[in-house]
């Protein structure tokens, strides 16, 4: 079986120049200091629990979860403002001056595991193309999610090919694609101490993102999958008006074919030797 392709052209050309929204989904979730999330890691590696998206009671329940009974909350440290007081010279009494702000623990907080519900986003399944033959084909491990950012969609790990999508991403099949596209472009030869290339919206503007999510687009349109118009927005915010390289469209050309075959044709083997040398040029 294959896939028709769209004009891939074209579409490119739309990425770039129709207007896109940028999703709300980079700002579902508050952003969480370094410092809390490592506490996070730590009450949470305390009770057996892996890392995962962290919110408050009432958001997880806006978010349409509960907690589960007999969950114990984890403590964060949160500012809080309090009276500052100054002491009035000529009454000889304390008088209010201002605010000022303390730093305390407080257990306010639970991890996705912590809570249940239906699944916030299903997962899209496409007749057409198998994800976990996909993986092997393309010898790309998917692992668990690993950090309290609910706002960080995925990502893709340096230096293994691994890659990660958040539970609560808001479109799981787009993150994927841009994932995978990571690796196979060489993006993740590259990247922060952490090791790990994450997508959220504290990452630097770069062409590797817009090469990412260009095949993610690619992958989308060519699979009839929603989320074309937050992807153009992805894209064009991260270009911020730069000119998008010929030589960037022909990896991206490459990666998105490389992609949809290899979720296709399964376990094929090697692929085609002219993809692999339109990705590395």
């Amino acid at each position: 079986m294959s896939i028709d392709k769209p004009d891939w052209q074209s579409l490119l050309k739309q990425a770039l120049t129709v207007p896109g929204t940028l999703s709300k989904a980079y700002s579902v979730f508050h952003n969480y200091s370094l410092g809390n999330q490592l506490l996070a890691s730590f009450e949470l590696a305390s009770r057996g629990l892996p890392l995962s998206p962290i919110a408050s009671f009432m958001r997880w329940k806006d978010l349409g979860r509960s907690v589960k009974k007999g969950e114990k909350a984890i403590r964060l440290v949160m500012p809080v403002t309090i009276k500052k007081k100054a002491v009035d010279a000529d009454a000889g009494e304390e008088s209010a001056d201002g605010v000022r702000t303390i730093f305390i623990l407080k257990r306010n907080w639970f991890s996705l595991d912590q809570t249940e519900g239906e699944a916030f986003r299903p997962e899209v399944i496409v007749t057409e193309w198998d994800k976990v033959k996909a993986l092997v084909a393309l010898d790309i491990k998917e692992v668990p999610f690993e950090m309290a950012d609910g706002n960080c969609q995925g990502y893709a790990k340096r230096g293994v090919r691994e890659v990660a999508v958040n539970p609560v991403a808001a479109m799981p099949w787009k993150t994927l694609f841009h994932e995978i596209a990571h690796h196979l472009l060489g993006h993740t030869a590259t990247g922060d101490a952490s090791g790990v290339m994450a997508d959220g919206p504290s990452m630097p503007k770069c062409i590797r993102e817009a090469e990412a999510e260009a095949t993610a687009y690619l992958c989308c349109a060519t699979l009839g999958l929603p989320g074309m118009e937050e992807s153009r927005g992805y894209i064009q915010s991260w270009l911020d008006g730069e000119e998008f390289p010929e030589k960037s469209s022909r990896r991206v050309f490459a990666a998105a074919d490389k992609i949809l075959k290899a979720g296709t044709i399964g376990l094929q083997g090697k692929e085609d030797r002219c993809t692999t040398e339109l990705i590395k040029q």
